[in-house]
């Protein structure tokens, strides 16, 4: 947990760095599962001081096109390089979306806040403003709003607030509180709607 807060891996990979016997803490090597306290001693990597990095949040419009993930391998425009603060460290996004949407996303190095804004247990609110094709009549909304059947299970209702509608399109603002992969595109999907345009706008 200390590796990963002062940005230098993952939690994951912080493991096999200890594993791999790199980490030491006031110069003995740390074992996995070893604890320190960063105020009082002296925790390195490879001999190099380790630092804990300040707390830091970003509030980002993400476009079209740019995709939510740390992979360094990754060829398409990532969130977390639209972040052009030289000081950043090692963040990651606080959830995801996808890459055909676009709107409000969150960035950060403070695992606790990803949690509590991501788990469903908490049940955080995120709100899309969704363009759909063709007129999305009483029904399917009555379907929206009592919650659809997925792969993984049923969705809780979304709350759903009509803005628009005529033969062409409807645009409508939908809340949901949990995140399943994809869940906006895939509760319309369910329903034989395609989504046209989906833009997150609020979280909480």
């Amino acid at each position: 947990k200390l590796l990963a807060g002062a940005g230098v891996a993952s939690r994951r990979k912080a493991e096999d760095l200890l594993r791999a016997g790199r980490v030491s803490v006031n110069g003995v090597t740390a074992a996995l599962g070893a604890t320190a306290d960063p105020e009082k001693d002296e925790i390195s990597l490879d001999g190099r001081p380790v630092v804990a990095q300040p707390r830091a949040y970003w509030i980002l419009h993400k476009p079209r096109g740019v995709v939510c993930t740390n992979e360094r391998r990754e060829m398409r425009p990532r969130a977390i390089d639209l972040i052009t603060d030289p000081g950043k460290g090692r963040i990651y996004t606080v959830g995801r979306l996808d890459e055909d949407s676009e709107g409000l996303i969150l960035l950060t190095n403070d695992g606790d806040f990803t949690n509590l804004v991501t788990h469903p247990r908490h049940g955080v609110p995120k709100t899309y403003q969704v363009k759909i094709r063709g007129a999305v009549e009483r029904d399917a909304l009555d379907s929206l709003r009592s919650g659809v059947r997925l792969a993984e299970g049923r969705t809780g209702g979304a709350r759903v607030h009509v803005l628009k509608r005529n033969r062409s399109f409807t645009r409508m603002n939908v809340t949901i509180r949990e995140g399943k992969n994809r869940e906006v595109r895939r509760m319309f999907a369910s329903l034989g709607f395609k989504v046209m345009r989906l833009q997150r706008t609020r979280i909480g």
